[in-house]
């Protein structure tokens, strides 16, 4: 009975001492395992700070970039009103747009005070001008950077200044003689006698005759015959209206670009021509005949050269292009313009446009602007004529140059000049507005305007003919409404840099 007793004794003992193995291995196991969840849930806080850090810098460093930005706004509207010229309007914005700031204008994260370092560089001299914003949040030892580009586009200021509505409006005189006719309404700034002036069976019709208020009993001279109440055009009634300032927008800055490097077309070994070289476009060989001028950007070149009834393609690559060159001469070629966007030339001396050539001729008016440089002699002014089936179609803004076009010259589009003398003398321009406060117009050999004509006298004989219709001129750059700008700045969206 005692071993019995002894033997469950032992037993017991035995199993208790398994017991207090298993349980100290429990013990053990749930205390890993509480001791990794608390690394987890360690690990996850930091996790949790060092994103919240993380984004906070991406947000400062967005923060920064915009508050410039609404600066920089601010300096391109300030700027535009103080200044005329696109040079000083640039020069002073970026005086003090270019350069480095820092932004702390941001409350504590942590114990740590946020800033924004901020810079703004410039990417290339032309109009549009563009730069970029380079924006570095830090919070404590973590930073993030964003940039963000940005668009200047100066706008010349003060639109034109003419009377709305009026086939032919003079500073002076309005002489009409021959079989010579006006079809719209036609007035003059000046309030002496006989400015209006009708002979032979010239007529004005469709309009009245508008002149200063002390003026009304005295502009027209006119034979009596042109009375006569069974007359079939009779002369128009005259209607008082204050006079008008005749005057051209601003010539603008001829910008500066960059000249491309020379460029070979090579056939075969021994048939080989350079169509660009030392700042030369020559489009007068054989090899460079239909050659495609990719306008990636804008150029200037030094002289652009074609002959031979050879052609060149300007492809614009879907947007506006400007190029600036020295000499346009076009003896003998043709210059087309492709790609969808517009085409703006500015020529800093000559313009010469031989027999048979053309620059847009299968274009439309808006794809092309011509900017001729005056001749910064007032008493040699350049000249610019347009003869023997030449053909340009798209607008001329000619700083000082007379202008002489006769039938044989196909231009159709808008010319504005500072010029002294204007001649159309035969041929039919549609849809168009000459605009030559300084100069005195002559219509002749039949010639055929429809649109009108701002000048500082009119003069017309034959069968010449005026007849307004409305054009429009918005997509000029030298068109604005008043000095208020539109689209002088646009913006990309930010994004992070590494």
């Amino acid at each position: 009975m005692k071993l019995i007793i002894k033997r469950l004794s032992k037993k017991t003992n035995n199993e208790q001492g398994f017991t207090l193995v298993l349980v100290m291995m429990v013990l053990v196991v749930l205390s890993v395992l509480g001791l990794g969840l608390l690394a987890i849930a360690v690990g996850n806080t930091r996790l949790t700070a060092v994103e919240r850090d993380y984004e906070a810098t991406y947000y400062i460093a967005e923060a920064g970039a915009t508050h410039r930005l609404s600066q920089v706004e601010t300096l391109i509207a300030s700027y535009y009103d103080q200044y005329s010229s696109q040079s000083d309007f640039y020069d002073a914005l970026e005086r003090n747009m270019i350069g480095d700031s820092t932004l702390t204008d941001f409350e504590s994260v942590f114990g740590d005070a946020p800033e924004a370092n901020v810079s703004i560089e410039r990417l290339n001299d032309e109009n549009p001008r563009t730069y970029k914003i380079i924006s570095e949040g830090e919070i404590g030892k973590r930073s993030r950077t964003v940039e963000r580009t940005f668009t200047v586009n100066w706008q010349s200021k003060g639109g034109l200044n003419f009377p709305s509505n009026i086939g032919v409006y003079t500073n002076t005189t309005i002489k009409l003689f021959g079989s010579s006719s006006i079809s719209g309404n036609v007035g003059t700034n000046s309030d002496q006698a006989n400015t209006v002036e009708l002979d032979g069976s010239a007529y004005i019709t469709d309009g009245n005759i508008y002149v200063p208020n002390n003026a009304t009993e005295i502009a027209i001279k006119a034979p009596e015959y042109m009375y006569k109440p069974d007359r079939e055009y009779k002369i128009p009634e005259t209607v008082a209206k204050p006079p008008s300032t005749l005057s051209l927008p601003p010539f603008p800055d001829l910008p500066s670009y960059t000249i491309p490097p020379d460029e070979e077309i090579v056939k075969t070994e021994h048939e080989k021509y350079y169509v660009v070289k030392g700042g030369s476009l020559r489009i007068n060989n054989y090899l460079s005949n239909n050659y495609t001028l990719e306008l990636t950007r804008n150029a200037a070149f030094n002289e652009i050269i074609l002959g031979s009834n050879y052609t060149l393609n300007i492809d614009t690559r879907g947007s506006d292009k400007a190029i600036v060159v020295d000499h346009l001469n076009v003896g003998n070629g043709h210059i087309n313009i492709l790609g969808g966007g517009s085409l703006t030339l500015y020529v800093r001396d000559s313009i010469n446009i031989g027999s048979g050539s053309s620059i847009n001729k299968n274009g439309s008016v808006e794809n092309l602007i011509v900017f001729l440089k005056g001749s910064n002699d007032s008493s040699n002014p350049k000249q610019l004529t347009l003869s023997h089936s030449q053909v340009i179609k798209g607008s001329i803004y000619a700083e000082d140059a007379n202008i002489h076009f006769t039938g044989g010259g196909g231009f159709q589009g808008h010319i504005f000049t500072a010029g002294t003398n204007v001649v159309f003398d035969g041929g039919v321009r549609t849809g168009s507005l000459i605009v030559a406060p300084n100069a005195d117009f002559r219509l002749l050999g039949g010639a055929k305007v429809n649109g009108a004509v701002i000048t500082n006298s009119y003069y017309g004989e034959g069968g010449t003919n005026i007849t307004y219709q409305e054009v429009d001129i918005s997509h000029l750059p030298f068109i604005s409404n008043g000095d208020t700008a539109d689209d002088l700045l646009k913006s990309s969206p930010p994004r992070e840099s590494n």
